[in-house]
């Protein structure tokens, strides 16, 4: 009896896998989906990049609070260390051993640009993943990680966090560019990346903080809906994205809830 149910088991184990894979993959393309909307939106495309089309989902933790939804509002208390970042690709397969580049940078207010580029908060080469964490550890640290900073009244500045794949294991500032320690220092986006020649944008994510009323009248940005970006994907009531990509990483877990509730009489006869 129990090696017939053990079998059994095992036998839905393998038939039920593909199910909650294409689920979580789903559930990861929606979520990459909404982050372009979200830049394309923002006006991060075409201010910061040409064009956006990430193949993984990069999501963002500062301490003493959840996943940071795409654009959210955060007070500069809890920006000012760095935060946890997970990367999720839209092929479950896929295997994380590259080296990477993490890029943060401050894009400015919608509308409110600086000729001199953006501000980089953080730049890390060589990069690595574990377990779909991002580590910075054994990577070699451009410019330290630095909290967002804007000068009350400037309008909600835009945090970008982006991660490159890199094309060689070594990757090295170009020439000319300053490390700095103390202060964020000022750069060109695009310029230090082709002149890096990191490789290609896989993922990103970012997030606004806002000091004081701001003085002048930022850009209007463009809201998302998620029922338009995948029409043939849901049949739900249009809904704003926000909190949207962390509800749809709780979706990944309710697959295997499901996968459980699945196994749980044959689980239940394996115990006699």
């Amino acid at each position: 009896m129990i090696p017939s149910a053990g079998r059994m088991v095992f036998s839905l184990l393998l038939l039920a896998s593909p199910l909650v894979h294409a689920a979580q993959s789903d559930n990861t393309t929606l979520g990459i989906e909404i982050i372009r909307a979200h830049f394309q939106g923002a006006g991060l495309v075409p201010y910061l990049m040409a064009n956006f089309t990430p193949t993984a989902l990069l999501t963002a933790t500062y301490t003493g609070g959840g996943i940071v939804t795409p654009g959210q509002l955060l007070p500069k208390s809890r920006t000012q260390t760095a935060p946890n970042l997970t990367i999720t690709p839209v092929n479950m397969t896929t295997l994380l051993n590259k080296k990477y580049t993490l890029v943060m940078v401050d894009a400015w207010a919608p509308g409110n640009t600086d000729p001199r580029g953006q501000i980089c908060h953080w730049v890390a080469n060589g990069v690595t993943v574990q377990d779909h964490s991002v580590l910075t550890h054994a990577g070699v640290e451009v410019e330290q990680y630095r909290g967002p900073t804007p000068p009350s009244g400037s309008g909600p500045h835009r945090y970008v966090i982006l991660l490159y794949a890199q094309q060689f294991p070594t990757v090295s500032p170009p020439q000319g560019f300053h490390i700095l320690h103390n202060n964020p220092g000022f750069c060109h986006l695009a310029d230090y990346v082709k002149a890096s020649n990191i490789g290609p944008l896989i993922a990103g994510t970012y997030f606004t903080v806002e000091e004081g009323v701001a003085t002048f009248t930022p850009s209007p940005t463009s809201p998302v809906v998620t029922s338009t970006l995948l029409a043939s994907g849901s049949s739900g009531p249009s809904a704003s994205t926000t909190g949207s990509v962390a509800q749809h990483n709780g979706a990944f877990s309710s697959s295997g809830n499901y996968l459980t509730i699945l196994l749980a009489p044959f689980l239940w006869l394996l115990a006699l």
